[in-house]
């Protein structure tokens, strides 16, 4: 009677497993990053008598989660393509629509300027004509400037985001490390015997790691999770954290609203980042942004602005103001200087600026006062001046100045289309790969609660066993009675 008990108890035992854990699967069914688990039963060793073999029961062998790692990595690397198009998505759009908007744009403030050119050039005599072409210049300038401010916010804001992932991914980096020192103390008979709730939470600070940052993962004998970033640097090994930090800018010359990202070394140094190694992510979104389109539509807006001064200031110091007897005054500050590197150009708009006041000094004839047609009844200067609005003067002479800005509004707005694009197609690829993750780690509440019953029903038959055993040995007393 004893081995039917002992057998009974071990079905007891086993069922009493199934339900702990299937209950554990159900009351975790929508925490994030939770693997279902599966209770592993082996038959006993069987005991030899001289008919045979003869089973002793079940024994509990381990609680497995349903986890596949290169499905889990499917989606890591989906997460980081999506996160690294959805943050560029975030930021370009700005732009976009701050350069194609029909009232902030510059085109309105480009028609006006020349509109304005126009009349003193029908006019050259009229000092009201000449107050209103540097009212228009003026507009023109606090045009340039207020896109140069809001480019400058929106870098700002840029970089500020780039320090918070980096103070994000080393956030994740030191609770990583802590997790794997909790798990080699839980695994102590070995990564045969795995700490699953603790393997979960590892794998979700990877997963929101790596919405950050692309990351690899290397998992090692002792059952500890290396992480490494860009092209195969440790951020995590064991218990060991390598830090990030936002350095300024070393280039030559150097950006001091940039900052450059750099590995810290353990003996207080750091190794440079290059923004082309740290891709997917929001962090890499974000370096792609300012790499790609912020950078470059600074500079081409900064390109335009030193076109406008440098093309208008040339002709008008060729001319001759309302007396007759000025020549060689700029109508904007000259800006040349700013072309000599990428950083000036950035800068450019920002520095547009009217620098005539005075509405008799305008230019607008091309001839002295000694000269027949001269002075305010003169308007060869002015017609040059408003001909600037139809030369190709931009781009190698291949673009005028407001078809210079439509390009610049154009590549930012294809930069936006293609980047809208690859979001939903990431998106679209992310949800496949978390449907193919889940359908083999997930939990279907159905299928546990069958499995509920089914363990319930194991419960009460192996409780039947037991009770049969009883009842059996209660006959035995009763004949010795």
């Amino acid at each position: 009677m004893a081995g039917l008990l002992s057998i009974g108890l071990t079905g007891i035992n086993s069922s009493q497993a199934n339900l702990l854990t299937t209950s554990h699967n159900i009351t975790n069914a929508n925490t994030p990053g939770f693997n279902r688990q599966t209770t592993i039963l082996t038959t006993a060793d069987p005991f030899f008598s001289g008919a045979g073999f003869f089973g002793q029961g079940v024994e509990v062998d381990g609680v497995r989660r349903q986890y596949d790692q290169f499905l889990s990595q499917q989606v890591l690397n989906a997460s980081a393509r999506k996160e690294e198009f959805s943050a560029y998505n975030t930021q370009i759009s700005q732009i976009d629509n701050l350069l194609a908007d029909t009232s902030s744009g510059l085109s309105p403030a480009l028609a006006d300027f020349f509109a304005g050119v126009q009349d003193v050039a029908t006019n050259p005599s009229s000092v009201p004509a000449r107050q209103a072409l540097i009212s228009s210049a003026e507009s023109l300038a606090a045009r340039f400037n207020g896109l140069d401010t809001r480019l400058n916010e929106i870098r700002d804001i840029n970089e500020g985001q780039i320090v918070s992932a980096v103070d994000s991914i080393n956030a994740y980096a030191r609770q990583i490390s802590d997790i794997n020192e909790r798990i080699a103390l839980t695994q102590v008979g070995g990564p045969s015997i795995p700490a699953n709730d603790l393997l979960d939470q590892r794998d979700n600070l990877v997963a929101e790691l790596n919405r950050l940052v692309k990351v690899s993962t290397t998992t090692e004998s002792d059952g500890s999770l290396s992480v490494f970033i860009g092209s195969g640097q440790p951020l995590v090994v064991g218990t060991a954290v390598s830090q990030l930090v936002v350095a300024a800018d070393s280039s030559v010359p150097s950006d001091p609203f940039r900052g450059e990202i750099r590995l810290a070394t353990p003996g207080g140094g750091s190794v440079l980042m290059p923004d082309s190694v740290l891709t997917g992510g929001q962090l890499g979104g974000y370096l792609r942004f300012r790499n790609e389109t912020l950078n470059a539509a600074r500079e081409q807006l900064g390109d335009l602005a030193i076109a406008v001064s440098s093309e208008f200031n040339a002709i008008h110091a060729a001319g001759y103001d309302l007396d007759g007897t000025t020549t060689g005054i700029a109508f904007f500050k000259d800006l040349s200087s700013f072309a000599a590197t990428d950083l000036g150009r950035r800068e450019a708009a920002g520095a547009f600026a009217v620098v005539l006041t005075d509405p008799r000094k305008v230019a607008a004839s091309g001839a002295p006062t000694a000269t027949v047609g001269a002075g305010g009844s003169n308007n060869e200067n002015a017609l040059r001046l408003a001909a600037l609005q139809t030369e190709k003067v931009m781009n190698g002479d291949t673009a005028t100045f407001q078809s210079a800005y439509s390009q610049l509004v154009s590549f930012v707005g294809n930069k936006t289309r293609e980047v809208q694009i690859g979001e939903r197609s990431q998106e679209s690829q992310l949800q496949q790969a978390i449907d193919a993750q889940q359908a083999l780690s997930g939990v279907n509440l159905d299928e546990e609660a069958a499995n509920l019953i089914r363990f319930q029903q194991s419960y009460q038959a192996a409780a039947r066993v037991m009770s049969v055993a009883g009842t059996l040995f209660d006959e035995i007393l009763s004949i010795s009675r």
